[in-house]
């Protein structure tokens, strides 16, 4: 996990924060899946912008474009605040239930529609999907068989804020340019998960949870969505943070 410090009371928009990093970071700026999010923090030194990287060569784009960003966003600086290789997410304890705070909303993308629900089936169906477009080959894929439900959800607590998401700027038939927006219905707030399956092994869930923290979950993870910290201790040793 990398961190943009940023100057200043105000968080920029979500449009331009995503903007900067796609200017570092994409390759392929209409690929289904990225080795990139973000998230907003705001903690006791201020304002920062969290950024989850899946590919270790990303860094180095990072770092080197911080500074070239400056006069589009307040940054004052990068620094990383934790990590973890692939093995380490696979080699914590393995717990049967899960505590998932998204400190920003998480959505679904479902055709054109956003669905706020953090099921077992959408968190860990968007998860496995990370795991398997990015994880190092070594580690191999994780078995996680979600047809039985072998995960179900304890208690939540939180709300769905609906948000006009600003895409991209498009000229209309009098060749005025204005803004094309979606709206974007997410779920924030805090999830326990529970295995409820019999000799259902853990340990696939395990990892996907660890992972949430440096991928985002659900749609729109580049833009800001899909925020995820784990509450409860469960990163495994060879993890920092």
């Amino acid at each position: 996990m990398w961190r943009w410090r940023l100057t200043g009371n105000d968080m920029p928009e979500r449009r331009m924060v995503h903007g900067a990093l796609a200017r570092c970071l994409d390759d392929d700026h209409h690929a289904a899946r990225k080795a990139w999010s973000w998230t907003a923090h705001r903690g006791p030194s201020g304002l920062a912008v969290d950024i989850g990287l899946l590919d270790d060569a990303l860094a180095d784009r990072l770092i080197a474009g911080t500074d070239r960003l400056r006069g589009l966003l307040p940054l004052a600086g990068v620094e990383q605040v934790s990590g973890c290789d692939w093995a380490g997410l696979l080699a914590g304890p393995k717990l049967t239930e899960w505590t998932v705070r998204f400190v920003s909303p998480v959505t679904f993308r479902r055709g054109n529609r956003f669905l706020p629900w953090p099921s077992p089936s959408a968190v860990l169906g968007s998860l496995r999907t990370s795991w398997r477009t990015f994880a190092a080959p070594h580690v191999g894929d994780v078995s996680v068989d979600l047809s039985t439900d072998p995960v179900v959800v304890a208690s939540i607590e939180g709300s769905s804020p609906v948000e006009r998401v600003v895409l991209h700027d498009r000229p209309d038939a009098a060749g005025k340019r204005g803004p094309v927006t979606v709206s974007v219905g997410g779920f924030q707030g805090q999830v326990r998960f529970v295995a409820d399956a019999p000799g259902f092994d853990p340990t696939g869930v395990n990892a996907l949870v660890r992972l949430a923290q440096f991928c985002g979950v659900g749609a729109y993870t580049t833009r800001g969505f899909g925020g995820v910290r784990l509450p409860v201790p469960g990163a495994p040793a060879a993890c920092d943070g």
